[in-house]
């Protein structure tokens, strides 16, 4: 499947057609899944298709989805086709399920594309895409710096940039987990692959990420590519990161609703997942600290466990990685001077 062919099936509004388990495995992104069948008559059918062959199966479905049950989802499809222009309809292979759902649409005079090859081509077009890091198009720029830097919040700044802990809805460390449910890889793919092609492939701006961002990983090459790209490095110093990460990860979850001994527990079993790496010593200096700022509701002993969590966890790991990559820095700077840099930078590639 051609790039533009694969940025059309990502913008145009489209019908799953596959049971409510299928799609949440992983679909095409503005899909809404109005299934022709449930999860427990697909699974019956199924059983069927296997033992007695496929006329038996055809037979058992159209009993599942007759009189007033074929009505309703008929409707559902025709009145999501009539608000939503250039609508298409797909399931696994392009096979039965949207042969006969096309046919039931098309006598109420509504023709809409069926998607051939179904599913499984659009997800092998998404796969081929990350095989290869020679595939992707375009500069990539990568935005580094230590953890609180306000990397984020500068790439914001750009249209061409891709927030990678947005689409994961996670922020990318052990304490990262959000209020919502990480997609599924294959979504998460998906919707990395959606925000690559809709963006300008002259260049584009990216944030410094490991390869796992909480429970998903970047796609195919991805990683790789962000590897041997050129690295914009945002200093920040520890005081400021500190009070970043506090307002961040603290004060606006409450602000927000979240209990505080609640978020105190989470922060704890996060701490603890990194216990071996962090030392015992550090790990309990860090835990009673953290301990005491949420039952005291204390900024500044906050403040201090974050700045010693930085200084004997997080910068040490980051040091590490960014010497490895140090031929590929090609400025560093506080965020007014990154900012005039990479906006130099995108009016001077071509």
């Amino acid at each position: 499947m051609k790039l533009h062919t694969l940025f059309n099936l990502i913008s145009y509004p489209s019908i799953d057609l596959r049971s409510p388990q299928e799609f949440k495995k992983g679909t095409i992104p503005n899909s809404i899944n109005i299934p022709i069948l449930n999860d427990d008559e697909y699974r019956q059918v199924g059983t069927v298709y296997k033992l007695e062959g496929k006329k038996s199966a055809i037979d058992l479905g159209h009993n599942f989805v007759s009189g007033k049950v074929r009505h309703t989802r008929i409707k559902s499809w025709i009145n999501y086709i009539n608000n939503n222009e250039n609508c298409f309809i797909y399931c696994y292979r392009g096979g039965l399920r949207s042969q006969i759902a096309f046919a039931w649409i098309s006598q109420n005079g509504l023709y809409p594309h069926v998607l051939k090859g179904g599913y499984k081509k659009y997800r092998n077009s998404v796969i081929n895409l990350h095989e290869r890091y020679e595939n992707y198009e375009g500069e990539w720029i990568i935005l580094g710096g230590y953890t609180g830097s306000g990397k984020t919040r500068l790439l914001e700044n750009f249209e061409d940039s891709i927030n990678l802990e947005s689409i994961a809805n996670h922020r990318g460390s052990a304490f990262g987990k959000t209020v919502l449910p990480q997609p599924s890889q294959v979504n998460f793919e998906s919707l990395v692959t959606q925000e690559y092609l809709k963006r300008n492939h002259n260049t584009i701006l990216l944030e410094d990420e490991s390869r796992l961002i909480g429970k998903t990983k970047l796609p195919g090459q991805w990683y790789d590519k962000m590897q041997i790209s050129d690295l914009v490095v945002l200093d920040t110093e520890i005081e400021q990161r500190s009070l970043n990460i506090f307002n961040e990860y603290v004060r606006d979850p409450i602000d927000m609703g979240i209990n505080a001994m609640e978020l105190c527990k989470d922060y704890l079993g996060a701490l603890k997942k990194i216990k071996k790496r962090l030392g015992g010593n550090h790990y309990d200096t860090i835990k009673t600290i953290l301990n005491n700022a949420f039952i005291n509701s204390d900024k500044m002993l906050h403040l201090k466990w974050i700045k010693t969590l930085l200084a004997k966890y997080y910068d040490k790991m980051y040091d590490y990685k960014l010497n490895i990559r140090k031929e590929n820095i090609i400025f560093r700077g506080n965020e007014n001077d990154c900012k005039i840099f990479l906006m130099n930078l995108k009016n001077n590639i071509k």
